[in-house]
């Protein structure tokens, strides 16, 4: 896995410069103008002259300073200070983009690399559930897949086997499930599979609807929607609660 960072210089509590400022200054020192080099970085002028101004009390020295009138018109360059600073900076971050790649080649921090990988998913469902495959079970023009989540309870998705061969599934491989909020229920007597237990960490109406959050046994926090009308069980209060496994859908990590 290729990890990737980004430089910052601080001074003395204060942000001085990353990667967007230093492209600034240095876009002021090719072009002398504070507007064409906030142009050509992406910012607004004003964006620019508070970067600018922000280095300069961060190091209590001008980076940047304005010469009026003469043959040129005047304009916009950086001081001895400016220019050792983009200068110390493109140096150190050469080290660091070599101190990352020897990170990259450290297999000691691979299972730290995985976790991270795991924050990566952005995705509108409300429940991101980490699980592995441990079982797989084909079934017509389905596949049955038996998770097990963090905390051991096991959680029962189907989906089609075109869907297992395009993430890859195997067993032992890990997923994220994803549940919308208003997919997980109140198990009843009848609902045998697709169980899982837990306590009420929060019970609340929410307009004609009410929301639960529940801690599951040893595992994740899992958000129901319920209903108009449905008994909001208590805070503290044991649930099961239950998932259809055709509403589970399965993202491969």
């Amino acid at each position: 896995m290729k990890l990737e960072g980004q430089l910052w210089f601080a001074h003395e509590g204060r942000n001085l410069a990353g990667q967007g400022r230093i492209e600034l200054l240095q876009q002021i020192a090719q072009t002398g103008s504070i507007s064409q080099a906030a142009k050509a970085v992406g910012m607004s002028y004003k964006t620019a002259w508070d970067a600018v101004d922000a280095m300069n009390k961060a190091t209590g020295s001008p980076l940047v300073e304005r010469s009026v009138g003469g043959k040129g018109g005047g304009g916009t360059r950086l001081t001895a200070q400016g220019a050792e600073l983009v200068a110390a900076f493109q140096r150190y971050q050469q080290e660091h983009q070599t101190f990352l790649q020897r990170l990259s080649e450290d297999s000691s921090l691979q299972p730290y690399l995985q976790v991270m990988n795991r924050l990566r998913l952005r995705t509108s469902a409300r429940n991101q559930l980490y699980a592995r495959v441990v079982r797989l079970e084909a079934q017509d023009m389905n596949d049955r897949i038996t998770l097990q989540l963090d905390g051991g309870q096991q959680l029962l998705a189907l989906i089609t086997h075109a869907s297992t061969e395009r993430l890859g599934l195997s067993q032992g491989a890990e997923v994220f499930a994803l549940i919308k909020a208003p997919w997980v229920r109140i198990a009843q007597a009848h609902d045998s599979e697709n169980r899982l237990e837990g306590t009420v960490m929060q019970a609340q109406h929410s307009g004609n609807s009410a929301e639960l959050q529940v801690q599951l046994a040893d595992g994740p926090l899992l958000v129901a929607s319920l209903s108009q009308g449905q008994p909001l069980p208590k805070m503290g209060e044991s649930i099961s609660l239950w998932v259809e496994p055709e509403q589970i859908i399965l993202c491969a990590v």
